[in-house]
This record gives C-alpha cells, structure tokens and sequence, in this order.
C-alpha cells in the first residue's frame, strides 16, 4: 500500500517536471525566435553555403567513431571485452535515443544497458564505465574553451567564466565527491545495493589504473573537440560567420554545451540557441548570423544521430527496454519495514567469495597433481557460479 503510494506520488511528481521543462522549452524558444530579425534571418539563410554544411556533417559523423573509441578504449582498460565495432553500433543507437529519451544522458543509459548486455558485463560497472567516458570528454572541451576565453582575453566576461568554472566544478569536484562517497557507501553497507555502487564508482576510475590508457584517452578526447572545433568553423563558414579565429569557435561551441547542458529545456533547445547569439554578439557577429550558426549545428547533429535507428533495428538487442523499465522501477522499491536481515546468514554470494579465495589459497599450497585438478575444476565451477549471481543481481 505504501509502495504502490510512493509509486503514484513519484509518478506524479516526474509528470509536473516533464510539464515545467515543456513550458519553459516553449518560452525559451519563443525568446531565441524574438532574438533575431527574421527577414534578416531569411537572408542570411537564402546566402548559407549547403555544400560545406554538408561536409561538416559527414566529418562529425566520422568524429563520433572517433568518441566511440575514446569510449571503448576506458572500457578495455575496465575489463569490459567490448568488440570496436560493437562500441561504435552502440554509441550511435545512443545518440539516437538521445533524440527522444529526456536529457542529455537517456541516450547513455542505453548505451550502458546495450553494453552490458553484449559483454556480459557488470551492469553497473557500465554505467560506471560511460559517466567516466562522459566526464573525460567534458573535461577535454572545458580545457579547450578555456584556451578559446584567454587567447580571445575575454576571460574576464561573467557570461564566460561563470560556466566554465561552474562546469570544472561539476566534472571534477562533484565527480571526486560522487566516487569517494560511492566506496564509502558500498565499504560501509555490504548489501546487493552496496555492492552496485561500488562497481559502479570503479567503473568510473578503473582505467585510471593505467597512466598509459588514461593518457591515450583524454588525447582522443582533446583531438576529438579540437576536430569539433574545426567542424563548427566551417558550419560558420557556411552560415556567413567571417574572419573569427579559430579560438572564437573554441570558446563559443564549450560555453554554449555547458549552458545548454544545464536541465532547463528539453535537450537544451533555445537555450543553447541563445547563449551562442550573446557569446556571438562579445564578438560582434550579428544575431541572426550567430542563431543560423547555432541552428545548423544542432540539425547537424540530429541528422547524424538518425543512424543509429537503424544500427538499432539490425544490431542491437530489443530487450533492452525491459531493463530500461526494471531499472527505472527498482529504484521505487524498498525493503518492507518488518522484514529483516538474518545476521547469523552470510548471504551467497559472500560464500562463493569466501569458497573462492580459500580454494584459491589451497591451490598455492598443493604440491599434488591430482589435488591440484580437483581444486582447479572446482575453481572453476564457483568462478562461472559468481559470474551468473553478477548476472542476475544486475
């Protein structure tokens, strides 16, 4: 009675703020529209070289294979067995969803859960696994636009700096808060939650544990906004935006991400449309200019985003929605009141720990052969027994 009460009250309250995000998606479109002149707009427009945002999209589709792999390369070095072609059908059936799941992360989620299923994976650890690939290309553009602001000297401007040090602050203090309380939880409390967050906040710094792939991955990453970079300026190009530097587009395509990221609108729309006609106009690019530059980009990316529909058709496993729906409903369960733990019961799957390690610390000290079979077969029985109570604990 309870549960089904919570159930209805987090529904209802979901509900209220899908319906605030709407309205203010509304009013935040309807100020980018009254923020340009729109025969100023259609001529700009009727002047706007197709060709070369054509070729800018193709070459950002290419840089998604190029954020795949920044992606599969974090997962590697987590002991996820990810095949590189897998990733890159994964990634993209993300971006996809993307287009329809609310937020900037539904799309994630899906690719997480696509993941796991493929490699039979921890769950959790995969989720891990994609914050961290979020984080580290977060990381890359702040850096880059943060080079954009000082060549550019207007690092001193509010509508610059605030976002960049409020973004440092949310993808490196938050997530360094986020992981050391993610081991505190999952060393204090050794329960099949605990036990979920701490392969979760693993997820999020396993690759660490190797400087090599660490570097060679926040290299993908500064390589990948770099080239973004480069993409966007010839979406400026193309929509009439002349003679700014390279710096210009640094700053403006991090800024606006930042912005547009924050959980106003529904995908950011008109609100990151906005934020590049101010950043725009610190550089004197006429509104509609800035707008038609912002526009471009964001059809650019959900053009390329449309093939991931059908990667998902032919690749990808149609199930996935089930742990979608589990995943969303476990959160809202509980464990009654009135049912307790026994404390004198050690749950399985610390008892297929325990047998593991004692096994394993007999099979040092066995100088036997026969022994020595009989303790690796056994071995091996337990192993493939944690692997399936992973399984279905995830």
């Amino acid at each position: 009675m309870a549960l089904s009460r919570t159930n209805e009250n987090t529904k209802r309250t979901k509900f209220l703020l899908n319906g605030l995000r709407l309205v203010a998606t509304v009013l935040f479109v309807a100020l980018a529209v009254k923020a340009v002149r729109w025969s100023e707009m259609a001529e700009a427009i009727r002047h706007t070289s197709f060709m070369a945002a054509i070729v800018a999209a193709l070459i950002y589709a290419c840089l998604q294979c190029l954020s795949a792999t920044r992606w599969w390369s974090i997962a590697r070095a987590s002991g996820m067995p990810f095949n590189w072609r897998d990733a890159v059908a994964a990634f993209y059936t993300g971006m996809f969803f993307n287009l329809f799941l609310p937020g900037l992360v539904g799309g994630d989620a899906v690719r997480a859960l696509l993941a796991a299923r493929k490699t039979q994976h921890s769950l959790a650890s995969s989720f891990g696994i994609v914050y961290a690939d979020r984080t580290v290309g977060f990381v890359a553009m702040l850096l880059v636009g943060t080079w954009g602001a000082l060549s550019l000297h207007l690092a001193n401007s509010q509508l610059v700096w605030q976002p960049l040090v409020l973004g440092a602050l949310f993808a490196i203090g938050l997530t360094a808060v986020m992981v050391a309380l993610a081991f505190f939880i999952s060393q204090k409390w050794r329960n099949q939650w605990g036990e979920r967050i701490g392969r979760f906040a693993n997820g999020i710094v396993a690759f660490l544990q190797r400087p090599n792939t660490g570097f060679v991955v926040f290299t993908i990453a500064l390589t990948y906004h770099l080239s973004l970079t480069a993409t966007l300026m010839l979406l400026g190009q193309a929509a009439g935006i002349k003679a700014q530097p390279f710096s210009a587009y640094a700053m403006v395509m991090a800024i606006a991400t930042v912005i547009g990221s924050l959980p106003i609108t529904l995908h950011g729309l008109g609100v990151r449309e906005l934020a590049s006609v101010k950043l725009w106009a610190l550089l004197n690019v006429p509104p509609e200019q800035a707008m038609l530059w912002a526009l471009l980009w964001r059809v650019m990316a959900w053009l390329v985003s449309l093939p991931g529909g059908l990667i998902y058709l032919l690749w990808a496993d149609k199930t996935v929605w089930k742990d979608l729906q589990v995943l969303a409903e476990s959160g809202l369960k509980s464990r009654p009141k009135n049912e307790t733990a026994d404390p004198f019961t050690v749950p399985k799957p610390q008892r297929v720990e325990i047998a593991i390690a004692t096994l394993e610390q007999l099979l040092e000290e066995a100088d036997d052969e026969t022994i020595r079979e009989a303790l690796l077969r056994r071995l091996e029985q337990l192993r493939e027994e944690r692997k399936q109570i992973r399984r279905t604990s995830n």
